[in-house]
C-alpha cells in the first residue's frame, strides 16, 4: 500500500527539481556576458516507480510513479564547430601580427625624417636623390663653396636617414623578439591552467557531476591557445584530453611539457623556441609563426636591403672619389667612412677564431680590360660563381652574359663601371651560413673571367679564388682593382669621412691626367673642372645595384613595392580570417549563447510548476490534517 505521505515526498522532489531549474536560469541570466560561456540545461527524469517486475511486487494494479528528478545539468555545445574555430584561429592569430608590424615597417619608408632638430618632409629615397642633385650643383659651380656646403649637409642627411632605417627595423625586429618571449611564457601558463583543469574535471566527472563551468573556462584557454600556436586536439579518450603543437604532445591530461626560450648567437641574439630535450618547436600558423616569420624574415631581410644600399653607395661613390681631385689638389680619398670587416689589406680573417687567418672577404673585383656591354664574346665555357653553375657561348653579347649572372642564384651583381671594366659585386645572403658582401667563389674552365675581362690569372680549378682560403687575391690579376668586405651592417654606421666634414676641399669635383702613362690620373684638371662630380652623379642612373643590376631608382621602387604587396597580402589575410572566425563565433552563439527572451520563458515556466507543485503539497497537506483530525 503507497503510504499517506507519498504525495508530500513527490512534491519535495518536484519543489527540488524546478527550484534547481529556476537557479540554473538565473546562473545563465547572471552569465549573459560572459565571454565563452555556454548556456546550460536542466534535464528532468521521471523518478523510479514503487513497483518493480519481481516476486515482492504486491499485486496492485500499474506503476505508482514518484514524481520528478534533475537527471543532470548539461552545457550546450557543438564540438564540431568548436573544432572549426580552432583550425581558423591559426590564421587569426597569423595575420593579425603580420598586418599590425608590416604596417609599422611601411610607415619607416613613409614618415618624416628627424634631423638636427627640423622635420624633413623626405623619404630615403628623396633624401639619396637631394644628395645626386648635390653633386649635379657641384658639377655646374665647382669653384663655389656653398656648393660644397651643399653637398656636405646633404651627404649628412643622407646618411642620418640611412642609420635612421636601421635604427627603426632593429627597434621593430627587437620589439618582436620581446612579444615571442611574451607570448611563449603565455602558451606555458595557458598549457598550465588546460592541465590542471583537465584534472579537476577528470575528477569531478568521475562522482557523476557534469563540470560545465570547468569546461567553459578550459575551452576559453584553448581557443586562446589555439590563437597563438597551430595546435591539434585529441578528445578520443574521454578521460584524457590532449593538445598537440608542431606535431609534440603539449598537455596530455594533467601534464604538460614546457616550451623553452633559447638565445641565438648566430641569430643576433634573438630566442627561438625548443621542447625540453633540444628540438625545436615547428610552426605552422597562429601568432608565435606569425611573429618568428617576421622577425627571422621580413625584417632580418629589410634591414638587410638597407644594408645592401648603404655598402653600394659607399663603395659606388668612394671607388669614383678616390680618381678625383679635390680643390685643394688632393687625390685617393673617400668620401665616405669604409669600416672593413677585417683590419688586414689583402682580406684574410680568421672565420674559426682559433688565432690563424683562414679566409679572404673581398666584397668587389672588376677586371682590368675595358669592356662594351653590346660585343659578342666569341667565346665559349662554364663559370661557377658562389657555387652556381653558368654557362656562356660564343654568340652571346656581354650583356647577356651579365643578365644571365644577375638572373642567377649566386648572390652577386655584374656590371660595367664607369672605366668600363666588367665588375662582380657580391651581395646579402639569403642564409645565415655565409656572411653577407662576400664573394666566395670564382672559377672558369674558359676565357671570360681570364682573358677576356681580366679578373683571374689562370683558368680552372688550378686558378679558382677560394673564399675558404687566405691570400686568395693573388688569384686576381695584377692590376684588378678589388676590395675587403664591409663589417656587419653597413647601414648602422654610415657616416662623410671625418676629413670632408672639417675641410670641404677635400671634394674630389675635378678630374685629372695621366702624365706619367700608368693608366692613373696624377695632375688635376684645376679647381674649375667637375669631370668627376659628374661621373659620381651618373652613379644614380647606372644599373649597379647589388644582387640586381638595377639604377637606384629601380631599386627603390622594387623594395616599396614589396613591402606594399606583403602588408596587403597581410591585411586581406587578416579580414579574410576574421570574416571566417566572426561567421563561426555567430554559429556558436547561435547555439551556446543565453537567449534573454527564452531564458525568460524558462523562468516563467519553471514558476508554473513549482506554483503547481506547491498547490498540490497544499492539498495534500489539507488531506492529511483532515485525517488526523478525524482520527483524533
Amino acid at each position: 500500500m503507497v503510504s499517506t505521505f507519498h504525495g508530500i515526498e513527490m512534491g519535495k522532489r518536484s519543489l527540488i527539481s524546478h527550484t534547481t531549474a529556476l537557479n540554473i536560469t538565473g546562473h545563465n541570466l547572471n552569465n549573459l556576458n560572459t565571454e565563452g560561456y555556454s548556456r546550460q540545461v536542466v534535464n528532468f527524469n521521471a523518478y523510479e516507480q514503487i513497483f518493480m517486475p519481481d516476486m515482492t511486487r504486491e499485486n496492485t494494479p500499474g506503476q505508482i510513479g514518484q514524481g520528478t528528478t534533475v537527471l543532470n545539468i548539461t552545457r550546450i555545445r557543438d564540438s564540431l564547430v568548436d573544432n572549426r574555430l580552432i583550425f581558423e584561429n591559426k590564421d587569426l592569430g597569423y595575420y593579425e601580427v603580420r598586418s599590425k608590424y608590416l604596417e609599422q615597417v611601411e610607415l619607416v619608408y613613409s614618415e618624416p625624417s628627424i634631423y638636427n632638430d627640423s622635420t624633413l618632409s623626405a623619404t630615403l629615397r628623396s633624401t639619396f636623390d637631394d644628395f645626386m642633385s648635390a653633386w649635379g650643383d657641384l658639377s655646374n659651380h665647382p669653384n663655389e663653396k656653398a656648393a660644397r656646403v651643399t653637398l656636405i649637409e646633404r651627404a649628412n642627411i643622407l646618411t642620418h636617414s640611412v642609420r635612421s632605417h636601421f635604427n627603426q627595423f632593429t627597434d621593430i625586429r627587437n620589439n618582436v623578439d620581446i612579444e615571442i618571449q611574451n607570448k611563449v611564457r603565455e602558451t606555458n601558463e595557458l598549457g598550465r591552467k588546460i592541465a590542471d583543469l583537465n584534472e579537476r574535471i577528470l575528477k569531478s566527472e568521475a562522482v557523476g557531476d557534469n563540470p560545465n563551468d570547468l569546461l567553459d573556462e578550459r575551452d576559453r584557454h584553448i581557443d586562446r591557445l589555439s590563437k597563438l600556436a597551430d595546435i591539434q586536439i585529441s578528445r578520443e579518450d574521454k578521460d584524457e584530453l590532449i593538445i598537440f603543437i608542431g606535431g609534440r604532445h603539449f598537455v596530455q591530461g594533467g601534464k604538460f611539457e614546457e616550451l623553452q626560450l633559447v638565445s641565438q648567437a648566430d641569430n643576433d641574439g634573438y630566442y627561438d623556441i625548443y621542447w625540453k630535450d633540444g628540438e625545436k618547436l615547428a610552426l605552422r600558423g597562429g601568432e608565435l609563426a606569425g611573429l618568428v616569420d617576421l622577425r627571422d624574415i621580413d625584417l632580418y631581410f629589410e634591414i638587410k636591403k638597407i644594408d645592401s644600399f648603404a655598402a653600394n653607395v659607399t663603395d659606388l661613390v668612394n671607388d669614383n672619389h678616390r680618381n678625383g681631385f679635390g680643390a685643394n689638389g688632393k687625390i685617393g680619398n673617400n668620401f665616405f667612412v669604409e669600416f672593413p670587416f677585417t683590419t688586414d689589406a689583402m682580406g684574410n680573417f680568421d672565420r674559426n677564431r682559433d688565432g690563424a687567418d683562414d679566409s679572404t672577404y673581398i666584397f668587389r673585383v672588376s677586371g682590368t680590360n675595358k669592356m662594351d656591354i653590346n660585343d659578342k664574346i666569341g667565346i665559349a665555357g662554364e663559370m661557377n660563381i658562389n657555387g652556381v653553375a653558368i654557362n656562356y657561348y660564343d654568340t652571346d653579347t656581354l650583356g647577356a652574359v651579365i643578365r644571365r649572372i644577375n638572373d642567377s642564384e649566386a648572390r652577386v651583381s655584374a656590371f660595367i663601371n664607369a672605366n668600363g671594366q666588367f665588375t662582380l659585386k657580391a651581395d646579402y645572403q639569403l642564409d645565415k651560413e655565409n656572411p653577407d658582401f662576400v664573394i666566395r667563389n670564382l672559377e672558369d674552365n674558359g676565357m671570360f673571367l681570364t682573358g677576356y675581362t681580366g679578373i683571374l690569372n689562370e683558368s680552372g680549378a688550378a686558378g679558382a679564388y677560394n673564399w675558404e682560403n687566405i691570400d686568395q687575391i693573388e688569384r686576381f690579376t695584377a692590376n684588378a682593382a678589388w676590395a675587403v668586405a664591409p663589417q656587419i651592417h653597413p647601414s648602422a654606421y654610415m657616416k662623410v669621412e671625418d676629413r670632408i666634414l672639417s675641410d670641404d676641399s677635400y671634394i674630389a669635383a675635378a678630374s685629372g691626367i695621366d702624365t706619367d702613362g700608368d693608366g692613373v690620373a696624377d695632375v688635376s684638371n684645376g679647381v674649375g673642372d667637375s669631370g668627376n662630380a659628374l661621373r659620381i652623379l651618373s652613379i644614380k642612373h647606372e644599373k649597379t645595384m647589388i644582387g640586381s643590376s638595377v639604377t637606384f631608382t629601380e631599386y627603390f621602387e622594387a623594395v616599396i613595392s614589396d613591402i606594399g604587396a606583403r602588408s596587403s597580402r597581410a591585411e586581406k589575410g587578416l579580414k579574410s580570417a576574421e570574416i571566417l572566425v566572426r561567421n563561426l563565433e555567430n554559429i556558436r552563439k547561435s547555439i551556446s549563447g543565453v537567449n534573454i527572451d527564452e531564458e525568460f520563458a524558462n523562468m516563467i515556466k519553471f514558476q508554473h510548476g513549482y506554483n503547481a507543485t506547491a498547490k498540490i503539497m497544499t492539498e495534500m497537506d489539507k488531506m492529511i490534517e483532515t485525517l488526523i483530525f478525524r482520527l483524533g
